[in-house]
């Protein structure tokens, strides 16, 4: 029996939105970590994006402290005292991890993603201007 190419892109649809099934922060929240803000005196900020358009929930930590949990086109954004930390991602039965120091002022952005056919989050890095794009276009998750 051949099923219509409605049903099937439906399904994938359901797919896909059940895989970023992730809190959503409000509307307001989401505009103002969209401005960019200086984190408080002595604090840094790091903004965690997933840009994927397909991916399981991917939880986020900071040296064990749990931060959220991303979905697809989905951001978070907190503020860390200075000094070094281990970032992971896990999701889909996998974890991945980073070391970043933090500093005062300084704003930083972390690419959080585990594409279709991949076995491991993968969590890295990202410059500014890709990762406040990814921010822009995406919607901000609720963090824990």
């Amino acid at each position: 029996m051949r099923v219509p190419t409605v049903t099937v892109l439906l399904l994938l649809g359901l797919a896909a939105c059940e895989s970023s099934n992730v809190g959503m922060a409000s509307q307001g929240q989401d505009i103002a970590g969209k401005q960019f803000a200086p984190p408080p005196p002595g604090m840094g900020a790091v903004y965690f994006f997933n840009p994927a358009t397909a991916s399981p929930v991917l939880n986020v930590t900071a040296n064990g402290q749990e931060i959220g949990a991303l979905g697809t086109q989905t951001w978070m954004r907190t503020e860390l005292a200075a000094g070094p930390y281990t970032l992971r991602c896990r999701g889909g039965g996998s974890s991945n991890a980073m070391n970043m120091t933090i500093v005062p002022g300084n704003i930083r952005y972390v690419d959080v993603q585990m594409l279709p056919g991949q076995y491991v989050c993968t969590i890295r890095e990202s410059d500014p201007g890709s990762g406040q794009a990814a921010v822009m276009s995406g919607a901000r998750a609720a963090q824990h």
